[in-house]
């Protein structure tokens, strides 16, 4: 049997997802990016194009950063639970929380 770490010990995690332990450390992270014999451009899946580099990326992430400042007024809706339920689950295929999937849906429904 798995044991968590004391840190996690009391954390609750909703239904389907893990504790994933195995991330880089911020000094690991600084050590690859500053490592010269690695000078490709990266590629990240984040919800991007494949072919995105790097610097492609972090500045589609800080626009987006950006894009979620602005003025939200909260909104109640009634859905089916079975399409939220399906929003949820392409939301963690993406790796965004739901409710940041539903405003991206929306806004490109909205100004497409």
């Amino acid at each position: 049997m798995k044991t968590r770490c004391k840190m996690h010990k009391k954390t609750r995690l909703p239904k389907g997802f893990k504790l994933v332990d195995d991330f880089l450390s911020k000094e690991e992270i600084e050590e690859l990016e500053n490592d010269t014999s690695v000078r490709e451009p990266m590629t990240l899946i984040t919800g991007g194009h494949e072919s995105e580099t790097l610097e492609e990326s972090i500045a589609r992430i800080k626009k987006a950063i950006a894009d979620s400042k602005e003025e939200k007024k909260m909104y109640s809706i009634r859905l089916k639970v079975k399409t939220v339920d399906a929003i949820k689950k392409k939301a963690a295929e993406a790796g965004i929380p739901y409710q940041t999937y539903v405003n991206v849906l929306l806004d490109k429904a909205a100004f497409a």
